[in-house]
């Protein structure tokens, strides 16, 4: 089987990603700081433009208390916090 990248997915993964962030009020320093990552990977992850680690997503839900598979309800319209 030939692996192929969903653009596509990780795009929306990261677009869901910033939203839950800022939902929570965090700036993305301030969330660097909490998961020890760099503001660069954040910021491409954010952005779409890597494909994130299973334990990187593991550490984002946690940090923002949440299940994991909030940050993969791409269609999930309601924010943390209203």
């Amino acid at each position: 089987m030939k692996y192929t990248k969903d653009e596509d997915f990780i795009r929306k993964f990261g677009k869901r990603l910033k939203k839950l962030r800022e939902a929570k009020g965090y700036s993305q320093d301030e969330f660097c700081s909490l998961t020890g990552l760099s503001k660069s990977q954040i910021s491409r992850t954010e952005l779409g433009k890597i494909n994130t680690s299973i334990s990187h997503v593991a550490l984002y839900a946690k940090l923002l208390e949440l299940d994991v598979k909030m940050l993969f309800d791409f269609d999930e319209e309601t924010t943390i916090g209203q």
